[in-house]
């Protein structure tokens, strides 16, 4: 993995910063020592730029997935990638050394070092001896901390329980972080997360207030009698991007019991069969919404 993350932080940190990282590599390598790799991984922010952003091409996108599938370094600065290989370098070591290595570093870590070792989770060894600590730190308030496991990470897909993706998600949902960034979002989907999206929804109905509509997304392969009436609330009191949402689910679940709610969806379904209709579309919508001269809000 290493092959391709160290071209991706090569094409935008000084290369003084570069020839660092790859000495301490080598010297780690040759006689791993726990004082002076904490030293290192702290360091880094005296090396690189924390205003540096990486890029990455499309092509190097699709080999870090091939390797790692739902892995991404999209949207991540120098300082969380350098701190991501440097810790290949301690998945090298034995099982005993790393474990208290990240448990150390993570009882010492600021906000940037936490942030680059949960998503540095999905390429360590010992996986299964992690996921208490990536639930313990999904329980953070800070939303870089939490994104860094939830979204774009496809640890919490692999290694997570039943009832801790559900919580996940229902904290995504919670804070408003984008769903559709969320690795494994429609197969590790279930009823309970269905019905907690409805219990939840019902909350903010009641106190005037909306949910997103990308949260209708965990519910659209378990469509209960309770989501019917849910999607016709929808229909009838939402806006429009919530039909699009629950036009959605109404084409996923394609039974007798909705077949009632299409002709109320007439655009959706053309949208949605043309292709300009996705989840993924709809969520990149909600995360960017268009500026008054139509510019994404983003720029």
């Amino acid at each position: 993995m290493r092959d391709l993350l160290s071209p991706i932080l090569a094409a935008t940190a000084p290369a003084s910063a570069m020839t660092w990282l790859s000495d301490t590599i080598r010297d780690q390598e040759t006689s791993f020592q726990k004082r002076p790799f904490y030293y290192a991984f702290s360091g880094v922010s005296r090396h690189f730029d924390k205003r540096g952003s990486v890029e990455v091409t499309d092509e190097q996108s699709q080999a870090l997935d091939g390797q790692v599938p739902g892995f991404s370094v999209k949207g991540w600065d120098q300082f969380r990638l350098a701190r991501v290989i440097l810790l290949l370098t301690l998945g090298k070591q034995d099982k005993a050394t790393f474990l208290e290595t990240i448990a150390a570093l993570l009882n010492t870590a600021d906000l940037r070092e936490q942030a680059a070792i949960y998503s540095a989770f999905p390429l360590l060894p010992h996986q299964a001896d992690l996921v208490e600590a990536a639930v313990d730190g999904l329980r953070s308030n800070i939303i870089d901390i939490f994104d860094s496991l939830a979204l774009q990470n496809p640890f919490p897909a692999t290694h997570f329980s039943k009832e801790e993706w559900n919580q996940m998600v229902l904290k995504a949902i919670f804070i408003s972080r984008p769903i559709y960034k969320i690795f494994g979002i429609e197969s590790r989907s279930n009823a309970d997360l269905a019905d907690g999206v409805s219990y939840l929804a019902h909350e903010r109905w009641a106190a005037g207030r909306k949910l997103t509509p990308e949260a209708w997304r965990n519910c659209a392969a378990h469509v209960s009698d309770g989501i019917v009436a849910d999607l016709e609330h929808l229909l009838s009191e939402g806006d429009p991007i919530d039909h699009e949402a629950a036009a959605l689910v109404i084409v996923r679940d394609g039974s007798d019991r909705v077949r009632h709610l299409q002709e109320r969806i007439e655009a959706g379904l053309d949208a949605i069969s043309g292709g300009s209709l996705t989840w993924e579309r709809l969520g990149e919508k909600l995360e960017f919404p268009a500026t008054l001269n139509g510019s994404p809000a983003q720029a």
